[in-house]
Order: structure tokens, then sequence, then C-alpha cells
């Protein structure tokens, strides 16, 4: 719909053409070619612009990549703690956790 328009201009004969204002959204029926949209901006001061704006192409879809991923050969699990003994609880933690999940690799665990 029109953005900064309430109602037309009087000084404007709107019915000799096929331009209106939009004053409510109007569904753009795909019609199997790109949309394609006028739009002109009228300043005060003389300064006009006009601009046509083309609907995008659909993205190309992507391949999935063919190579396999490096995964690290060391991955850091940080712990922390503080004191020894809630840094040993952690661990445990930790510790259950890999355990108790043998389907996660290493990294997603880091």
């Amino acid at each position: 719909r029109t953005l900064h328009a309430q109602e037309p201009s009087p000084h404007i004969d709107w019915s000799a053409g096929a331009v209106s204002l939009l004053q409510e959204s109007v569904e753009w029926p795909e019609s199997g070619r790109p949309r394609r949209a006028a739009v002109s901006s009228f300043g005060f001061s003389g300064t006009n612009a006009h601009t046509i704006i083309e609907q995008a192409p659909e993205p190309e879809p992507e391949e999935a990549p063919t190579a396999p991923v490096a995964q690290p050969s060391v991955l850091p699990w940080v712990l922390s703690g503080k004191n020894t003994d809630a840094l040993r609880a952690q661990a445990g933690r930790l510790l259950a956790d890999v355990e108790g999940r043998p389907e996660l690799s290493p990294t997603d665990l880091a």
C-alpha cells in the first residue's frame, strides 16, 4: 500500500490513466515472469527520484560438499571450579555425560 499519502492529491487527474494510490495491501499474483514495480518519489524542493524494482531470481540450490569435513586432532574440554573439589565434581559430571551419550562425537561435546 502507499506509505506516505493518506489521500490522492487533488492537483492530479486520477481518472486520466491507470495509476492510483493503493489504500490497502494487495496480493501480487505470480505471473510466471519476474515481478516489477515502479516507484516514484517527489520532494518539496523539486527533487524527484524514480526507480524500477525487479524480483530477484530464485537462488540456485547449493550442492552438498563431497569432501569430508576435517576433524581436529586435539579438542579442549574446558572445565572450571572454585576449588579442587568443585573441579573434580565438574569433571565427574562431564564424564557421566560422555558415557551416557555415546552417539556424540568429541567435537560435539567440545
